[in-house]
């Protein structure tokens, strides 16, 4: 009995360490520069820089540094098999148009899958497969 307390007591601590250590790494605010115009579900906007935020129940926002331009868009939480360095975010192009398609989370092994808007589902019916573009962000 004693063995697996102290066992669970062990376990306990890590587990507490490893959420130390993951939120230390990622405060929920993630920065990015686009360096072209994208759109995310159906809200377009211009290359520049962006803030990232989550903000409740599978939501995310995204809006400019001064806030002028803001949308909150639906992210179902992804899983990696790597922890990320850096934050990561994942385009999908089609000819020269691109859509925000995924976000991986610095710090730790996990992201959003951005859910694809009417602009994308309809571009992809028409051209067929897309390429990908990624973004460093911070």
């Amino acid at each position: 009995m004693k063995k697996n307390l102290a066992a669970l007591g062990i376990v306990m601590l890590g587990l507490l360490m490893t959420s130390i250590s993951a939120s230390a790494q990622y405060n929920g605010r993630m920065t990015v520069t686009v360096p072209f115009s994208f759109v995310v579900e159906n809200q377009h906007f211009q290359s520049g820089n962006y803030v990232i935020e989550k903000i409740a129940n599978g939501r995310l926002r995204i809006h400019t540094d001064d806030g002028r331009v803001s949308t909150s868009f639906l992210a179902l939480p992804t899983e990696g098999k790597e922890t990320a360095e850096q934050a990561r975010f994942t385009f999908h192009r089609y000819g020269s148009e691109y859509f925000l398609a995924k976000i991986t989370t610095p710090g730790l092994n996990t992201g959003w899958e951005v859910m694809q808007g009417k602009a994308e589902q309809e571009l992809a019916k028409r051209k067929g497969p897309f390429e990908m573009a990624t973004v460093i962000g911070r």
